[in-house]
């Protein structure tokens, strides 16, 4: 134990050495429950306290000695996920979302003696107080509640200081929900997340509130908003994976101004999910969950950069875990943190500037400014895309000389170094020279015979350009502007599997030739002619990369994230979106079906699919009994096959079916498989689901396992610039296993033999940089797959 104690102790000291950048660790609390929100008090003889949530109760912490934080009181009260505090005086209030109202702490007699009761108010013609999501207190002393049990969740107004510690109703604005609300001068900022929009009153009289403006944000799930100190800026965030922090000039109400948004370039496209924003003269201090607290500065509006950074949040994962609130308002300039895992952190900020990188991108044969040029730092993680005019903005928070990198597809890519300064604008202008392009042409044929195949799908891209297009009659398809670079190309029809083939083109090779070979199957990397019905809302299938597999505001993923274990990179979902509230299947129902099939010349026709599904229910949060239906058709009959019910609110995964079709109907030329998701028309149910890998195979089933619960791996370094080391263990001895790795595009990369039940594998040090997905399998036993990212 003690060695044990002792390693956790080591780690922790590492992770608070190198997990920051102009933040210094000073002391923490942690705590048996999960934490949610923070705020902070100072006491008349200027002691500074935590006033931290706790899932049943609330926390009362003394900062005397930043580096012994201490707890003086710890209040039961109504166990709940969400807790909200803000103070008034000498009296903190604090909501939850379980009962009890809003509970009223005195603190007058800190640190010996607190004090509290729960305010429960019965307001005529609302009814009684029981939850509330949010509250804020603006410098008049008036409480606003958001996300209650009243008023539809729209806001309600309390006067806090004409009796301190006896707050009164005194009005009530919009019945529209409200998720969490900021207020100074008799404007109100409200959060209208299920809206996707800030909208913006004048509540100077409480009994007449007046919508002044409204603002969409970018991820369409506004969280929460805070006024820069001079009126003119809004900072918003949105509660779900990937969204930015975003800036907007409010100067003029009646036509708000766009004018930046934030993203931490650490993190960027791994589903982290920002929570709060606040503001401090002139920065940022954001609490993302799973990356910590985050500082950036906002003095330059248009370009918000990143200058200091503490990661409270250990596990290399993304979610709805780690840092929930943040708190920077004391006056010895600490900010608290609270971590939901980890509990209360006590940090000093070291404010600096950033050193801006700002110019345009232009064509060096016509000045004309290139869109979506790339820009990055080298020897930083920064990134930045150039817009439609060419220009750019971004910057780092240390200063030095960098060379920086401009690439865009169809032009030579230039490096130059920029001399960057802490609280400098640095001019770049970057002219990047055209590259010559070339045509090319391919074919598409018949494996085996030679045979052009006619009409065939041809998809050829990279990272900068793709072409869609269709072969000719005679197979042929050609592209008469190509410009140099690495493509891969996937050819493909129904009725033929697709195939796909890895930097095919070059200058010196400008044609290729495509085999595929016949059968049915679809691992849906190309539109091969499935149709589908409109959903009556929202939620209709659509051929899409895998969504990101985190929801804003649900505690649980809506889909696996990733796409199944096919040679492919698509699939069918129902809506391309993480935003339950926003794109998933709600109100009716929408049917998948594929183009047809003959099955006349098979003497025993199998079929496989895979697919994940999602079903619950909106107001309780729970799991449905509505399952996803597949079903075959051969032109006069319709027969269930299948069905999956989504039984737990855990994550969730492919899952690999085969079905024997003469069991379930008669074989014909005119056959299709079919795919229908529901939900109930009055808006409880939520659902969404995904569909992949269909295959027609001669045969009878061969009944498959997955068997990811009788296979260990793990793969270290992962990320790795060089190679990996995959650790596996066999837990029932498979005969004949194999390991398999393939790129993103579903291409085998490596394929080895497996003869011992346990042991450790060097791979990878010859791949390109790129996502890997490894498994362990032999003929009819599967393992799931791991990741592993070269770098």
């Amino acid at each position: 134990m003690k060695k044990l104690l002792f390693l956790l102790s080591f780690i922790f000291i590492a992770f608070i050495s190198f997990s920051q950048l102009n933040v210094t660790y000073q002391g923490q609390v942690t705590y048996a429950q999960e934490t949610s929100d923070v705020w902070g008090y100072v006491a008349p003889d200027s002691t500074e306290y935590a006033i931290v949530g706790i899932q049943c109760g609330v926390s009362i912490v003394d900062l005397s000695d930043p580096s012994d934080p201490t707890e003086v009181a710890f209040i039961d009260g109504a166990c709940s996920t969400w807790r909200d505090i803000k103070t008034w005086g000498q009296h903190a209030y604090v909501t939850n979302e379980t009962s009890n109202g809003v509970m009223v702490i005195d603190l007058t007699g800190l640190p010996a003696v607190v004090s509290f009761y729960d305010w429960t108010p019965n307001i005529p013609g609302l009814g009684t107080l029981s939850s509330v999501h949010n509250i804020y207190i603006d410098e008049f002393g008036y409480a606003y509640l958001a996300g209650s049990n009243l008023n539809n969740g729209g806001l309600l107004y309390v006067d806090c200081f004409t009796d301190p510690g006896n707050p009164e109703f005194v009005g009530a604005g919009p019945s529209i929900y409200s998720h969490d609300v900021y207020a100074r001068d008799n404007k109100m900022y409200s959060s209208e997340i299920y809206e996707g929009v800030f909208s913006v009153y004048d509540v100077s009289d409480k009994s007449n509130t007046i919508l002044l403006g409204s603002q969409g944000t970018s991820g369409e799930f506004t969280h929460n908003t805070w006024l820069s100190d001079d009126g003119t800026i809004l900072y918003t965030t949105d509660e779900v994976s990937d969204a930015p922090v975003g800036a907007y000039d409010i100067t003029d109400l009646s036509d708000i101004q766009h004018l930046d948004d934030f993203l931490p370039y650490e993190t960027l496209g791994t589903g982290v999910i920002p929570h709060n924003v606040h503001v401090w003269e002139d920065w940022l201090i954001i609490s993302y969950y799973t990356d910590g607290c985050i500082l950036v500065d906002g003095s330059n509006p248009s370009n918000l950069v990143e200058v200091g950074n503490f990661d409270t949040f250990l596990q290399n994962v993304s979610g709805f875990g780690g840092a929930w609130g943040a708190y920077p308002y004391l006056p010895s300039g600490l900010i608290l943190i609270s971590d939901m895992q980890s509990g209360l952190y006590v940090l000093e900020p070291n404010y600096v500037n950033a050193c801006w990188l700002e110019g345009n991108i232009t064509d060096a044969s016509n000045s004309i400014g290139i869109n979506g040029a790339d820009i990055q730092i080298l020897g930083t993680n920064v990134v930045d895309e150039s817009g439609f005019d060419g220009a750019y903005a971004t910057g780092y928070a240390v200063s030095g000389d960098y060379d920086v990198t401009v690439t865009k597809g169809g032009y030579e890519p230039a490096t130059v170094t920029a001399t960057l300064e802490n609280g400098v604008i640095t001019i770049l202008d970057v002219a990047l020279q055209p590259l010559v392009p070339f045509g090319i042409s391919g074919t598409v044929i018949e494996m085996g015979t030679g045979t052009p195949v006619a009409d065939a799908k041809v998809k050829i891209f990279n990272e900068d350009f793709t072409y869609e297009l269709d072969a000719d009659a005679s197979g042929n398809f050609n592209i008469a502007s190509f410009f140099e670079g690495e493509y891969d190309v996937i050819g493909g029809k129904w009725g033929y599997s697709t195939t796909v083939l890895e930097n095919a083109f070059d200058m010196s090779n400008a044609s290729v030739t495509i085999e595929i070979e016949p059968g049915y199957s679809d691992i849906f990397s190309l539109d091969l002619g499935w149709t589908f019905t409109e959903a009556p809302v929202q939620g209709t299938w659509v051929l899409v990369d895998p969504p990101n597999g985190l929801s804003g505001g649900a505690p649980f993923d809506i889909a696996p994230g990733i796409d199944s274990d096919d040679p492919g990179t698509g699939c069918y979902v129902t809506g391309d979106g993480t935003v339950i509230d926003n794109t998933i299947l709600i109100g009716g129902s929408t049917l998948l079906s594929s183009p047809e099939f003959d099955l006349t010349s098979y003497d025993y026709a199998s079929i496989s699919y895979e697919l994940w599904y999602l079903g619950f229910n909106q107001f309780t949060q729970s799991p449905t009994d509505v399952p996803m239906f597949v079903a075959l058709s051969n032109g006069v009959d319709t027969a269930v096959v299948d069905s999956i019910v989504y039984a737990d609110l855990a994550p969730i995964e492919w899952q690999y079916s085969e079905i024997d079709v003469e069991e379930h109907i008669t074989p014909t030329a005119n056959m299709q498989i079919h795919f229908l998701a529901t939900t109930s028309d009055d808006f409880a149910q939520l659902a969404e689901g995904g569909v992949d890998d269909f295959q027609v195979f001669e045969g009878t089933p061969s009944s498959i396992e997955v068997i990811a619960e009788n296979v260990l791996m793990n793969a270290y370094p992962n990320p790795s610039s060089e190679g990996f080391t995959l650790a596996y263990d066999l837990l029932n001895q498979m005969e004949n296993a194999r390991l398999e790795v393939f790129n993103n595009l579903g291409q085998l990369v490596e394929q080895r033999s497996l003869n011992n039940n346990a042991g450790m594998i060097e791979l990878g040090a010859e791949y390109t940089r790129g996502l890997y997905h490894v498994r362990i399998m032999n003929a009819n036993e599967i393992g799931n797959a791991i990741q592993v990212i070269k770098q």
